[in-house]
């Protein structure tokens, strides 16, 4: 099912408006800047997606992921159907050759809702310093947490939250980690180029939300 998100820039400049997700369940990653359209002071942008597009994979970064650090994707991601009887759900990642890949996806029926990443002892905490493993809707990444052997990863699905801000980093940069105990607008525990992020909320039966952002960088709905 698509998901549309309409913003209408009313502050008074050109902004670049972000969307990015959070998993309340997990803490220990980062959100990335998901999507990213720079609105003309007056001017909109819809924001378009399926929200069952769900991949995982991995990639790579100048240093250990942390804000602000750009994630790159080390291949395309490998589409995942948590919410599909028998569909894949896990995504081992390996080493071979000095070099990380995607294994083959599988099914683990023991996981309800949730989608899976498992390394194993193929390299070492030294090798994957600079990579992190990382959650897709669509081609583009949204959730990324630090590499490392031996490890699971989980995402939980219907803990995942999406959005607006407006922001200076760029698509597929880290964001600050928020407060993700606040039911409505996330709070930033940390200074960076930010404006304080509003969720996008869809009432059930609702595919589309209309946003006006204000001369405050607030997003209102309308």
């Amino acid at each position: 099912m698509t998901y549309s998100v309409n913003v209408t820039n009313k502050s008074g400049a050109p902004q670049n408006v972000a969307i990015f997700l959070t998993d309340a369940s997990n803490n220990s990653g980062f959100s990335l800047v998901w999507s990213l359209k720079t609105i003309n002071d007056g001017g909109n942008y819809s924001f378009n997606w399926d929200q069952t597009a769900f991949g995982l994979g991995w990639g790579s970064s100048s240093r250990p992921i942390d804000v602000s650090v750009q994630f790159t994707a080390g291949q395309a991601p490998t589409a995942v159907f948590p919410n599909t009887v028998g569909g894949y759900n896990v995504l081992p990642i390996l080493y071979k050759n000095n070099a990380f890949l995607s294994g083959t996806p599988y099914v683990n029926s023991n996981l309800s809702n949730k989608l899976e990443i498992t390394t194993d002892t193929s390299f070492t905490v030294s090798n994957s310093l600079t990579m992190s493993v990382a959650l897709y809707m669509g081609a583009s990444p949204t959730l990324a947490i630090q590499g490392a052997p031996n490890t699971y990863y989980y995402f939980d699905v219907p803990q995942i939250s999406y959005y607006l801000t407006v922001t200076d980093l760029a698509q597929g940069a880290a964001l600050p980690k928020p407060n993700t105990q606040t039911s409505d607008n996330l709070v930033i525990q940390l200074t960076a180029s930010m404006s304080s992020p509003t969720k996008i909320t869809f009432e059930p039966g609702d595919t589309n939300l209309e946003y006006i952002l204000s001369d405050t960088l607030t997003f209102n709905k309308i």
